[in-house]
């Protein structure tokens, strides 16, 4: 390929404004292509949240890993070439744990990634898992600040050109034009036309909404998520400007991190970053709140919901009155929608029959909860839900604090609902033509 043009690749991180990035990038490619940029049209969902140019240049392992596809490569930069274009730009939060492995293959692409405080981080990326991916986990601080960041980005410098990675700052107050999308249009050499304005894409929950959904990934909402998520990413009701980190471990973990961050400046000489560094370190924690949501604020969500969307609130009431037996740590989700709570009683989760065979394990006493856990998922995957709720609720009665305990055991309950369900209803229905068998029967005494 003619090396005088350009690739550039956007590779956020994570809770970048990639979103935002991408959104505006699909709405403005006849535009992008008027100023010689080739960016490969890719979908958004409703809510215009997409992973960009993922499958231009990666293909998912049989291990679920994305990986750098050289085939694809080859055909997207012969495509390239055809356009006439001088610049080929691609995007997705994907590309940045491959940034070695691309530039092997594209040996002059240059590289935009988005330095964003890394503690803020640990929160922003929770929010998400609850958001998204079903967490039932209360938020724990880590004892020390991941440095994954900061070490990563060694190992990237010390196999690229510094010349070709530019990390930009996330935040609008050093971000060209005040805003994401006009500070990378700023590495293309565009800029935004006046009167544009920034639109909030895949924002973070109110802290009453975060509570609201975590309790809810309880019970497994499975197509009701992506509507739940959609409903309370519009929701203003509480705070958005909250804390989950207490003030003093918040405190030392930006310590820590700007620590980091001033040794990765001076040795890879990245004085463009000293700025946002002085704002790491003068950085005010948003108000500390312990992650116990009260009936009332949950009762406002519901509420909310129920004006939003009534249709979607009956089948979250509806569902939660089909378990009213889970592991849950907030029982009060059961009395906002006046669902009788069975507890569970920690002392008759295993039979003593049980509990001796497992005792006698030639295993370290810590791994028995483990080995009932995997016990537990072979039997739920064999069908075998008798089998498997012995096991999980053997699983959680050696290590009642352990959150994959939990969620494997709630998940073996609700499958075990669901059986019991389906039997009853069997029984209550009669079988197909037996009705007119009886009948028939009848008239032949």
């Amino acid at each position: 390929m003619n090396n005088t043009k350009r690739v550039i690749i956007h590779t956020g991180p994570g809770k970048t404004g990639s979103s935002a990035i991408q959104a505006w990038l699909v709405k403005n490619i006849t535009h992008l292509e008027s100023n010689s940029i080739f960016y490969p049209k890719h979908d958004l969902s409703k809510d215009k949240i997409s992973s960009g140019n993922l499958r231009e240049i990666l293909t998912q392992a049989k291990n679920g890993t994305w990986q750098v596809d050289a085939e694809k490569v080859t055909s997207l930069l012969l495509k390239f070439e055809k356009t006439g274009h001088s610049t080929l730009l691609l995007s997705s939060e994907f590309f940045f744990h491959r940034i070695i492995d691309i530039q092997k293959l594209i040996p002059h692409a240059e590289f935009i990634a988005y330095v964003r405080n890394p503690v803020e981080l640990l929160e922003s990326n929770y929010n998400q898992s609850v958001k998204r991916h079903s967490n039932i986990k209360p938020f724990i601080a880590p004892p020390e600040v991941d440095s994954f960041l900061w070490q990563y980005l060694e190992r990237v410098f010390k196999n690229i050109d510094s010349k070709k990675m530019h990390l930009r700052p996330f935040d609008e107050r050093l971000m060209q034009g005040g805003n994401i999308v006009a500070d990378m249009l700023c590495v293309l050499g565009m800029s935004l036309d006046e009167g544009f304005k920034n639109s909030r894409i895949n924002p973070s929950f109110t802290f009453e909404s975060l509570e609201f959904k975590r309790l809810l990934n309880h019970f497994g909402l499975g197509a009701l998520e992506p509507k739940l998520d959609a409903a309370l990413q519009s929701c203003d009701i509480g705070s958005r400007e909250y804390s989950l980190i207490s003030p003093d471990t918040f405190n030392a973990l930006n310590n820590q991190s700007c620590e980091k961050m001033t040794s990765f400046i001076e040795h890879y000489k990245q004085p463009h970053l000293l700025p946002l560094l002085n704002i790491f370190k003068n950085v005010q924690q948003r108000f500390f709140v312990k992650q116990s949501a009260s009936l009332s604020q949950l009762a406002l969500i519901s509420e909310y919901l129920l004006k939003y969307d009534s249709a979607l609130h009956a089948k979250l009431v509806s569902l939660v009155m089909s378990h009213p037996n889970l592991m849950i740590d907030t029982p009060a989700i059961y009395e906002l929608f006046n669902v009788q709570y069975e507890t569970i009683d920690h002392n008759t989760l295993i039979d003593d029959l049980l509990l001796k065979h497992i005792n006698q394990f030639t295993v370290h006493p810590s791994k028995r909860g483990k080995i009932c856990y995997e016990l537990a998922c072979y039997y739920l995957q064999l069908g075998d839900l008798d089998n498997a709720i012995k096991f999980a609720k053997g699983a959680h009665y050696f290590n009642p604090k352990n959150w994959q305990f939990i969620d494997k055991l709630n998940e073996v309950i609700r499958a075990m609902n669901a059986k019991n369900k389906a039997l009853a209803t069997a029984e209550l229905v009669p079988a197909k033509g037996s009705t007119m068998r009886k009948f028939k029967n009848l008239l032949k005494r």
